[in-house]
């Protein structure tokens, strides 16, 4: 997540630098791939972590699936360039940044069982009314 905070910032900053300055124009854009790229993995770990085992391949599928439509749809936003110069990098950094905010929210799965059960699934990072956390953590041998 904070891979694709970074990726945001840089790409929105990106709009921000004079049109002489070239060479920081092309150093926050890479800047901005290089975080994009370090993310893709967890991006993975994160869907499939989320997902109860019974609905896991299901999850990751549509997860992957709504990637794909991304993907597709990515040349095309670049393409809106003629409307306005800056447009493709507010969108991806945008929507890059929202990413990565979102993803603060998904609950921990450091040294915790897994959700098995849809039930599990459901109750997985909420509170109970003790204050202590759902799911328990696991004893590391």
């Amino acid at each position: 997540c904070g891979c694709m905070i970074l990726a945001g910032c840089a790409l929105l900053l990106t709009m921000a630098v004079p049109k002489d300055h070239h060479w920081l124009v092309v150093t926050l854009a890479m800047i901005g791939k290089l975080a994009i790229t370090s993310s893709y993995g967890a991006v993975y770990i994160f869907s499939t972590e989320q997902f109860p085992t019974v609905i896991r391949n299901a999850g990751l599928g549509a997860g992957s699936t709504c990637a794909r439509l991304g993907s597709i749809i990515a040349p095309y936003i670049n393409l809106m360039t003629r409307i306005w110069i800056h447009l493709p990098l507010l969108i991806f950094g945008t929507l890059s940044l929202i990413g990565g905010v979102l993803s603060l929210a998904l609950p921990e799965t450091l040294n915790r069982k897994l959700p098995e059960t849809i039930e599990e699934g459901e109750a997985f990072g909420r509170k109970i009314k003790d204050g202590e956390e759902s799911n328990k953590m696991v004893n590391s041998v």
